[in-house]
């Protein structure tokens, strides 16, 4: 421990040189009161299962230990506490960080050896017995802030470590997804100009078919696998090559409004109720109309789908604190936690069809409108899908170029 931190820590806690005078006292008796306390102090752990836990290496390890606390014990008590014993002091401290010892038990541990000291303080009967005794605390006190120093250090060295490892992963993400992004970019690419010219001919041999032409269903199916891929090949280009936003005053109620009456159209959703914002406040906000338009209706598509029929969807809009808050919820069979954690991962998806990109799309459009986006999901209890954008400012007050 440097200098300064040690004679900072003996002024606030008030140790000075009338202090160091008052314990020198005890040092005819600290060959009689050493071995005391030493005794009574493992005596009171040792009645304690979950201390006597600790010591895994037996009679061998607790001999040690014994020599460790009559060593520094008896520094105290012979006035031989100077910069080296404080940094004994730090070296036990992080003796027991190595050993799992958590910081309860360092200061469960000072306040058996205070009250035995005092203790015998009190049979002494020594003049300045109470003044002894203080000065002594305040002592114990140094050296149990200077054990417990450890304990910090050890944390903000895991904080450190960990910090760099999440560093590095997110490095390391970030350079896969860019590889990736490039990749789905040049393989969409390659595959809409012929995807195109597929749909082309199957529209006309569709159209070249009489309605009881036996082959038409064939045609008519062929041309919903190429939405699919044309769907896919969409996306994969939307998250390689985002378009950046262009900014103006949006209406959320007439978004969702909107988006609503479409959605509720689809085949695959006609079995689930729908529920829209019911309350006049003012939710608009600065962003991209089309951009947002897409995320509501991935968002409510998305919770349709993860329902049953006759279940609920429900989507409301709230103005708190310069925010307005978009919430999907829906009553479907919910998420584990890690897929909860992993569900904004591009690529990532539990369903049979999908690209694993609706989400992680919904939120880079979030982003890009300075939002955040969170997850509130528990298996059987459905789950909530929380978007939070920065409110519109008044008329006049945004650039709609």
């Amino acid at each position: 421990m440097q200098n300064a931190a040690l004679e900072s820590m003996k002024r606030r806690i008030g140790f000075g040189d009338s202090d160091t005078v008052l314990i020198a006292r005890l040092a005819p008796c600290a060959e009689t009161i050493v071995p005391r306390v030493v005794h009574r102090f493992y005596d009171q752990i040792l009645a304690d299962p979950s201390a006597v836990a600790i010591f895994t290496g037996g009679e061998e390890q607790l001999a040690r230990q014994r020599v460790v606390l009559g060593t520094w014990l008896s520094r105290v008590l012979t006035g031989r506490f100077g910069a080296e014993h404080f940094e004994a002091s730090l070296r036990i401290g992080e003796a027991h960080v190595r050993a799992g010892l958590g910081q309860h038990h360092m200061l469960l541990g000072m306040q058996l050896i205070w009250r035995e000291l005092d203790t015998i303080i009190q049979e002494l009967k020594l003049d300045d017995g109470a003044k002894i005794a203080s000065a002594l605390h305040k002592l114990l006190m140094l050296d149990l802030t200077t054990m417990l120093e450890s304990y910090k250090e050890c944390y903000a060295q895991k904080v450190r470590s960990n910090e760099r490892i999440a560093v590095e992963e997110k490095l390391t993400r970030a350079e896969h997804l860019a590889e990736i992004g490039q990749l789905a970019a040049s393989l969409a690419h390659e595959i809409k100009n012929p995807l195109a010219g597929i749909s082309g001919a199957i529209q006309i041999m569709r159209d070249s078919m009489g309605e009881d032409d036996p082959h038409r269903p064939i045609a008519l199916e062929i041309m919903e696998q190429i939405k699919r891929l044309d769907a896919t090949v969409k996306d994969l280009l939307q998250y390689a090559r985002p378009i950046p936003p262009r900014f103006g005053r949006v209406n959320l109620d007439e978004t969702v409004s909107h988006v609503l009456s479409v959605v509720s159209l689809e085949p695959a959703i006609r079995g689930i109720r729908l529920y829209g914002p019911t309350s006049a406040d003012d939710h608009c906000v600065g962003g991209d109309e089309g951009q947002l338009q897409q995320l509501i209706m991935n968002l409510i598509i998305n919770a349709a789908h993860a329902s049953k029929d006759g279940s609920e969807v429900s989507v409301t809009l709230t103005r708190r604190d310069g925010t307005v808050r978009l919430v999907v919820e829906d009553e479907g069979g919910g998420m584990t936690p890690e897929v909860v954690a992993q569900a904004f991962d591009a690529f990532f998806t539990t369903k049979a069809k999908g690209t694993g990109l609706g989400l992680s799309i919904c939120r880079r459009i979030v982003e890009s409108h300075g939002g955040r986006m969170e997850l509130d999901s528990e298996p059987g209890r459905g789950t909530c899908v929380i978007v939070d954008l920065p409110a519109a400012e008044p008329p006049g007050g945004i650039d709609a170029s």
